[in-house]
């Protein structure tokens, strides 16, 4: 799981525009981010469709709005062009792992973890990577951008969460610790 995580060297955004095409309105897919305040996560749920119609998973933006374009020989084709922070679609990891069910207060910056949220319009959906702690606080704890401990409680989204490897024993890239977000005014 954790090589999986990494992702490819390169994005196929040609066949990512072609298969996000096909996506259907609460169809279960897995799609793979990178974000260097984040890491690598896998988030797997039902697929919704925006009111502007940009396909969204667990929350984010996994691709724009279908158009309807034409291939060199002139057939028509439907594309959805993948958002920047998408490095696989599908991202269908064949491996096994056997994650250990933990609290979310046990666990750790650099942990690898699967966690299970459950938030209306995306319903139930899966994320799985590396646990990132604030910079100046070891116990605000999020796995991609979503929340898993807030240093009081687990976060009211957090439906469970399991340890696939612990921080040191996995290959999977660790980001450094969340600092501030600056604005520009």
């Amino acid at each position: 799981m954790d090589i999986f995580i990494k992702g490819p060297s390169k994005r196929d955004v040609a066949g990512m525009k072609a298969a996000f095409a096909q996506v259907q309105d609460k169809e279960v897919v897995s799609v793979l981010f990178k974000n260097a305040r984040y890491g690598n996560f896998l988030v797997t749920g039902a697929a919704h469709l925006t009111v502007l119609d940009d396909l969204m998973v667990g929350g984010l933006n996994a691709a724009a709005a279908a158009k309807e374009t034409k291939s060199a020989d002139g057939t028509p084709l439907r594309q959805r062009q993948p958002d920047t922070e998408v490095r696989a679609f599908p991202a269908e990891f064949e491996g096994e792992f056997t994650p250990t069910p933990l609290t979310a207060e046990s666990i750790g910056h650099g942990d690898l973890v699967v966690a299970a949220f459950a938030q209306e319009p995306y319903g139930d959906f899966v994320i799985t990577g590396v646990v990132t702690a604030a910079e100046n606080d070891d116990d605000y704890l999020m796995v991609g951008p979503w929340i898993l401990y807030t240093g009081k409680e687990a976060a009211p989204r957090l439906s469970g969460v399991q340890l696939v490897a612990a921080a040191g024993d996995h290959q999977a890239p660790v980001p450094p610790r969340r600092g501030h977000v600056e604005f520009k005014e």
